[in-house]
């Protein structure tokens, strides 16, 4: 299992095993030419800007590269700039985190999710509609409205022993326009 220690290394995971995700990238806060051509290649209606140099750091919603170069001086070195999710809360089945540990038996899985349009990453453990820790044959889980969808997508890519912060959709979104979107991937940050 490859050790992920930042939220470059995760975006740098994604992209090598070709998850599924909203573009995004990460820029050093003076690389203005880098910054303009994301927004110039991703034409979408919202943005979101976060510090890539921190856990949980400042994040902004942005309409332009206008308003996103506005910002750059509130961040320490560097930022992810990504495209918002936002405009398909309304597409939403389930999103949370997921880690999911094969052993002798099956596997072990520890599920915190929430299935509304007020769900967000980081208000899913404080509001969590799903907070399961349970082996594959529970029964709650396959009750759950995307859970297969989720399980099938860390199935498919090997993604066992990660921590996965996911989206399920009820349509194909993300760069590979499919239903399950990976927001990050963590191990021990």
């Amino acid at each position: 299992m490859k050790q992920i220690r930042s939220k470059k290394d995760s975006i740098l995971f994604m992209k090598e095993e070709k998850l599924n995700y909203f573009p995004l990238e990460t820029f050093d806060k003076t690389d203005i030419k880098g910054i303009q051509n994301f927004f110039d290649e991703n034409k979408e209606n919202e943005y979101v800007l976060r510090s890539a140099d921190s856990a949980k750091g400042q994040f902004y919603f942005v309409k332009n590269f206008e308003e996103a170069k506005s910002l750059l001086g509130l961040f320490e070195k560097n930022l992810t700039i990504s495209v918002s999710y936002n405009p398909y809360k309304k597409d939403i089945i389930l999103l949370g985190d997921i880690k999911v540990l094969k052993n002798r038996s099956g596997a072990v899985i520890d599920l915190t999710a929430r299935d509304d349009e007020d769900a967000t990453h980081r208000n899913i453990y404080e509001y969590a509609k799903y907070n399961i820790h349970c082996d594959e044959q529970d029964e709650r889980l396959w009750e759950i409205k995307g859970a297969d969808k989720i399980l099938g997508y860390i199935a498919k890519h090997n993604l066992f022993g990660y921590v996965v912060e996911f989206a399920v959709y009820d349509k194909k979104i993300g760069i590979n326009k499919e239903t399950v979107v990976i927001s990050e991937i963590r191990t021990n940050y």
